[in-house]
């Protein structure tokens, strides 16, 4: 999996920031292993810190969500939340499919049958 972290204006990535976005995003995806490549934004506005990430799947679908705090580690907390719902929702989408469903009831199906 490729990360990227790119910094906006006047925000700055430093080394602290760096470790916080990997914590918060590794934690996320250990749950989730379809993630093919992570594009992270950091922004500072007038008065708010911004963060911004794109989840790339192998699926072919993108995952994307923006947050803004009083810090960047506010915003990046609130990011990873938010990434987070939305990685439960792709999860449960994928495992609910017709044929994902259907073939875990067949082997339980077979093997009631060998056994009676």
């Amino acid at each position: 999996m490729q990360m990227n972290i790119t910094a906006r204006h006047d925000a700055k990535a430093s080394d602290g920031i760096r470790e916080r976005i990997l914590a918060k995003l590794q934690k996320n995806v250990s749950h989730f292993d379809h993630i093919t490549k992570i594009q992270v934004t950091i922004d500072k506005d007038n008065k708010q810190d911004m963060a911004e990430a794109t989840l790339h799947l192998d699926t072919g679908n993108e995952i994307f969500a923006k947050a803004t705090g009083d810090n960047m580690y506010s915003a990046i907390d609130s990011l990873s939340a938010k990434i987070e719902t939305q990685l439960q929702k792709a999860k449960s989408k994928i495992q609910s499919r017709k044929g994902f469903a259907a073939q875990g009831k067949r082997t339980v199906v077979e093997e009631s049958e060998e056994v009676a």
